[in-house]
């Protein structure tokens, strides 16, 4: 089948600690509903970097009546480490379709260490009802029904296109990882292979998939004449490697040994840059490696100025400073950026810790700038546990657990300067740190901060203390759309296996 992998993204989103070596948590496996026949039940074991995972369950039910349906269930549930830092992560994912392969509903249930978010989707009409559930708020929007083929119909395009080799076709997918959006699915049959699965050893017709929202990312898959899957090899970005390999219940469910994936998310320099924290300007060389044959897609912005170099590009960092002659009365009373004032699933503005601290943190200051010079001092400080355990937590979740990495703090400053009447967003980049395994020199790594609006957009870090000028900005967001947290994971592990830093000048 044609097979969009469904958990591998999340553990670059964030900077996703990883997992101890701990025996998996068991989703139970759902029988098929009375009455519905049982078209594939397959089990597989998910393997990281060569390390044993977790697993995954698949099973397609068909439902009789008045109009055929069809319901592909897939679970997932796997382990990482990073470092001695670590994470369970669970997916559930239901997408029930029509008989010609359309959206009718669709229901995702992910979970990231303690938090677990919810989306539900029902096709009406044209338009898609989506539901959007956290601990702390729920979300309801409606949206246009994606133009994509369920898992099912992909299924049986890809037995009616057969695998012979060199056939090649393209298709327009749903994914429930970004539900507002259509995605191009290419499938290009290379020919027969033995390939070995554990012990044994089999003649299965390899396809090669790329997939549009992930660029970059190499995905393979193995197939008997049965059409039954039995080796899906991803090779992302870096040097991280996901394979699900068919087997048994059992063995898919026995005990882990997760992979350590800090060192394949670390972009090392060619020499160290001294006391970061407190640089003012900072010249670097972005460069292709021998696995990209592009240069990295860096923009210019008041901050970072880019331009062509050799084959990579020339990045100039600056630390942010905000002119006070440009700041405004609060609250912001424009049209520009109103949008970026409202509340959302992950800035959730109007819940009463976050109100009390976004209170508590301006004190009734009514200058912009001051304001959010003050909520960035508030939110480092807030967040007295700094730990990798958590995965992408709202700003409520943040204001009750009071912990977290880089992730809550810029959503916890963005949903605080949302709550004072300043816009702002969110940021996903890269910035340096000076100690990070297999990075002598130290390293750039994911990272993430906000953005407020104070007559300018200015940074801010909490996480770090402040902006500083080894922060290069890759994707900025509101974390309005359904896709957005996809979009952030996906710019940012773009760069990792691909770029390497050349370090021309730092100065305080």
């Amino acid at each position: 089948m044609v097979y969009v992998f469904p958990s591998c993204r999340r553990q670059l989103i964030a900077a996703l600690a990883a997992a101890c070596a701990l025996m998996l948590s068991v989703v139970p496996a759902r029988g098929a509903d009375e009455g519905a026949k049982v078209l594939t039940d397959d089990w597989y074991a998910v393997y990281l970097n060569g390390g044993k995972a977790g697993y995954q369950h698949e099973q397609v039910t068909e439902r009789a009546g008045d109009a055929a349906q069809y319901e592909t269930r897939a679970q997932t549930d796997f382990a990482v480490r990073r470092g001695n830092v670590s994470m369970h992560i669970a997916d559930d994912t239901t997408i029930t379709e029509d008989a010609d392969g359309r959206l009718v509903a669709f229901r995702k249930v992910q979970t990231q260490g303690p938090q677990t978010v919810t989306w539900e989707g029902r096709a009406e009409g044209k338009e898609m009802v989506l539901t959007t559930s956290t601990a702390f708020s729920t979300d309801t929007k409606r949206l246009p029904v994606p133009d994509g083929l369920c898992p099912w119909a992909l299924r049986r395009l890809e037995e009616k296109m057969g695998r012979a080799p060199g056939t090649k076709y393209t298709a327009k997918a749903f994914v429930p990882d970004v539900p507002d959006r259509s995605v191009e699915v290419v499938a290009e049959v290379v020919g027969r292979e033995d390939v070995q699965v554990f012990e044994v050893t089999k003649r299965l017709d390899r396809t090669d998939i790329r997939i549009s929202i992930m660029p970059g990312v190499a995905t393979s898959q193995w197939t008997d004449d049965a059409g039954t899957v039995w080796l899906i090899r991803v090779q992302m970005l870096g040097n991280l490697t996901l394979e699900s390999r068919k087997t048994t219940r059992e063995m898919a469910m026995s005990e882990n040994d997760p992979a350590d994936i800090l060192a394949a998310s670390v972009i090392a320099t060619d020499r160290p840059i001294p006391s970061p924290r407190s640089l003012e300007r900072l010249e670097i060389v972005l460069e292709p490696t021998a696995k990209s044959t592009q240069a990295p897609d860096v923009s210019s912005d008041p901050y970072q100025q880019v331009r062509p170099w050799a084959d990579g590009l020339h990045v100039t960092l600056q630390r942010a400073h905000a002119s006070p002659a440009k700041s405004y009365k609060l609250p912001y009373a424009g049209q520009e950026y109103a949008e970026l004032l409202k509340p959302n699933t992950w800035l959730e503005t109007a819940d009463p810790v976050v109100a009390g601290m976004g209170r508590e943190a301006v004190k009734g200051e009514t200058d912009a700038l001051k304001a959010a010079q003050a909520i960035e001092a508030y939110v480092r400080s807030a967040i007295t546990e700094k730990g990798l355990s958590l995965g992408f937590a709202t700003a409520a979740e943040t204001a009750a657990q009071k912990s977290g990495d880089c992730t809550e703090h810029a959503v916890l400053v963005a949903a605080l300067a949302r709550a004072a009447g300043m816009p702002s967003r969110v940021v996903g980049g890269l910035a340096y740190a000076e100690k990070l395994p297999g990075a002598p020199n130290g390293g750039f790594g994911y990272h993430m901060w906000a953005e407020v609006y104070v007559g300018e957009w200015l940074p801010l870090d909490a996480a770090l203390g402040s902006h500083d000028a080894t922060h290069l900005a890759l994707v900025r967001s509101a974390l309005n759309e359904p896709s957005d947290l996809f979009a952030i994971s996906s710019a940012i592990s773009r760069m990792f296996g691909t770029v390497k830093v050349r370090v021309i000048d730092a100065r305080q």
